[in-house]
């Protein structure tokens, strides 16, 4: 399966992504903004990480993608939906781009509406949920962008940075999907 944007393109997650996922969850800002945590990911949990997120979804209850860029086929990120529900039609969605140089490029905004299209058209979902870090103000304003509503706060949910951090939770209802 493969799913196409302007620029960039979702496919099954490989084996040889396991390198590079490896060292953004070995990049203290990107864990930091991502999982509100410190790095230290053994390449070993990494692997395991992706060779889970190749298992079929109905044994899983994952479906995840990995993001290229469609200039030059580049692994940059994932996009995924997970703890999915389907009597309540529902499921968390998360998205990540690796690369440092490639943040703020939209690649995220792009990959998070092709994967909530695919979650609303094709698997049928009603509702699609996140949590973020609030302190990530550039997640939430991507995810504000592609059409998620706060719902609620969960105050001093994580500890990053020495302190205790509030988490945002978001959602958006297939009435409210506009593409």
């Amino acid at each position: 399966m493969n799913l196409q944007g302007s620029n960039i393109s979702l496919r099954l997650p490989r084996l040889d992504d396991v390198p590079a996922r490896n060292a953004w969850f070995n990049d203290p800002e990107f864990t930091r903004l991502y999982l509100g945590r410190p790095s230290g990911t053994p390449y070993a949990q990494v692997e395991e990480e992706v060779r889970f997120a190749m298992l079929p979804s109905a044994s899983s209850g994952l479906l995840e993608f990995s993001v290229e860029t469609t200039s030059e086929p580049r692994y940059i990120g994932n996009v995924f939906f997970r703890k999915i529900s389907w009597q309540d039609r529902s499921a968390e969605i998360g998205v990540f781009i690796g690369p440092r140089d490639l943040w703020g490029k939209k690649l995220g905004s792009e990959a998070l509406r092709l994967m909530i299209a695919y979650g609303f058209r094709e698997l049928g979902f009603h509702r699609i949920w996140l949590t973020t870090p609030s302190f990530n103000q550039r997640a939430i304003r991507c995810f504000e962008r592609a059409g998620f509503r706060r719902e609620g706060l969960f105050r001093e949910a994580i500890f990053s940075g020495g302190a205790f951090n509030d988490v945002v939770w978001m959602s958006m209802l297939e009435s409210e999907f506009c593409g």
